[in-house]
């Protein structure tokens, strides 16, 4: 390898530098006080499509678009008037146009000169970006065509862009969401805690799944909330490090998982139905026929007459759990009719409609009254079925129920307690099937659907219900209701 030898004079290390800058791999233009070109290398002829005798003495406006012109002699009185070492045009494009008339992205520094007789010049680099514009170009092209929500954060929070799947998942143009805080698109209760863990994430990095096991939502633009998983990844975007999410909205996914759960407990509980439920009170409409051919036979019309009679009840009983199989069904149909509500009101309707029988009371003093988002219907009626059996599988004369509610995460729970026989352990689980009583004796009475409703309206609307017993002293059953308290968007919306 030749070694490297410093010019011997002047003149030498003046033509080391005339080489330098004609080698040099960025374009370079050598401008006058006025705007006249001085001096170009080859870099630069190379990448505006002109030769140096088509440049070098001309002005400096003959590189740049028609469009930029007329301004483009201020910008260069006032760089002139405060010259400094800078990129030009910070912030924005910059375009220069060749010879054979397109314009290109490009990048500019410039430096400004003094000349041995004291005048100033200005030397400005120019870089060709058409290669890392189409690269960008191409990223912005991918990034606004994936199907799955992506949106890039930097580290104070902000969003600096966003595409149309997540603006379709959640209901914002990515346009009004730039500049924007991420908060906006997080529930309240979220917000206090979510700072730290950005800041968190940001220092450790790494692509990970965001809450892996615990129920994640975002928020639409109308206030509901939507379930979601989010994938993070630390990246490189406009020279700063930022946080890239991946936001997939899966509530049609929950909702088919809901409903595959929930057709296969469907099929169990007819399966049960048609062959024990269904079958008992027509085994016994068989016998009476039977029997009634006998008598007929036998000539005895009495008989015949009372037999007749015993029919109708078992019909009735037939079209009783028919229609018990049609609510149970419906009962699985999401309502979305969000409204704003109160426990406290919800209590005194289901209690003017369905008062307390003589020697039954209700405690609601540690009901809490604050008002929140749900359908009502569905939570009324799961009340009502709590509050009524609650009366209905009492075995004394006289009782007390008691309502208590307060939020658990994001979920108001709800608790009906009362100071009844209980429930056997063993039982727990059964008494939320469908037609399914702990006593027999009563089976007359209760159809053994009330429980099993209450389960199905409860998890079809994003809630769970389970039973505590005994609750004190070898009494009592507690049936506790986490109902959600804030409003969330399915598949069917």
């Amino acid at each position: 390898m030749d070694s490297y030898l410093p010019a011997s004079s002047p003149d030498d290390l003046a033509a080391v530098l005339a080489q330098a800058f004609d080698a040099a791999p960025n374009g370079f233009v050598l401008i006058s006080m006025d705007g006249t070109v001085a001096s170009v290398n080859q870099e630069l002829c190379r990448m505006f499509g002109r030769g140096a005798d088509s440049i070098v003495g001309k002005s400096v406006d003959l590189l740049l678009p028609q469009a930029f012109r007329a301004q483009h002699a201020e910008h260069r009185r006032q760089f002139m008037a405060a010259p400094s070492r800078r990129r030009m045009g910070e912030g924005r494009v910059l375009n220069g146009q060749h010879a054979l008339g397109h314009v290109f992205p490009v990048e500019i520094g410039l430096t400004p000169l003094v000349t041995q007789g004291g005048g100033q010049m200005v030397l400005a680099s120019v870089v060709d970006m058409s290669d890392r514009h189409d690269l960008a170009l191409a990223f912005q092209g991918l990034f606004d065509a994936s199907p799955y929500g992506l949106m890039l954060v930097d580290d104070t929070g902000l969003i600096v862009q966003s595409n149309a799947a997540l603006g379709a998942a959640l209901g914002h143009a990515p346009a009004d969401l730039r500049g924007q805080p991420l908060q906006r698109l997080l529930p309240e209760r979220y917000r206090a805690q979510h700072a730290g863990l950005m800041q968190g994430y940001a220092r450790t990095g790494g692509a990970r799944m965001m809450g892996q096991g615990r129920d994640l939502t975002a928020l639409h633009a109308d206030g509901t909330e939507v379930a979601v998983e989010i994938g993070l990844n630390r990246v490189r975007w406009q020279g700063r490090a930022m946080t890239l999410a991946v936001v997939t909205d899966i509530s049609a996914r929950k909702r088919l998982e809901a409903d595959l759960k929930q057709a296969n407990t469907d099929l169990q509980e007819f399966s049960y139905v048609a062959s024990h439920d269904l079958r008992s009170p027509l085994r016994s409409i068989a016998d009476l026929i039977d029997w009634i051919n006998q008598d007929l036979d036998d000539g005895k019309l009495d008989d015949v007459r009372r037999n007749l009679g015993r029919i109708s009840p078992r019909l009735q009983r037939m079209e009783s759990l028919i229609d018990d199989l049609l609510r149970y069904a419906r009962a699985g149909k999401t309502d979305t009719e969000y409204r704003t509500v109160s426990l406290p009101g919800i209590l005194s309707e289901i209690l003017e409609l369905q008062p307390l029988p003589e020697g039954f009371s209700l405690d609601a003093s540690a009901l809490d009254a604050r008002p929140f988002q749900a359908v009502r219907t569905p939570l009324t009626t799961v009340l009502r079925n709590l509050v009524s059996n609650a009366i209905k599988h009492h075995d004394r004369g006289a009782g007390t129920i008691r309502i208590a509610a307060q939020p658990d995460a994001s979920h108001m729970l709800i608790t009906v307690t009362d100071d009844g026989p209980g429930v056997p352990a063993q039982a727990a689980r059964r008494i939320f099937q469908l037609f399914q009583t702990l006593s027999s004796s009563r089976r007359s009475e209760t159809s053994g659907i009330g429980l099993a409703l209450c389960k199905r309206m409860t998890e079809t609307h994003g809630g769970r219900i389970d039973v505590v017993s005994p609750v004190a002293e070898g009494r009592g059953a507690q049936f506790r209701v986490w109902w959600p308290m804030y409003p969330r968007r399915t598949n069917d919306e």
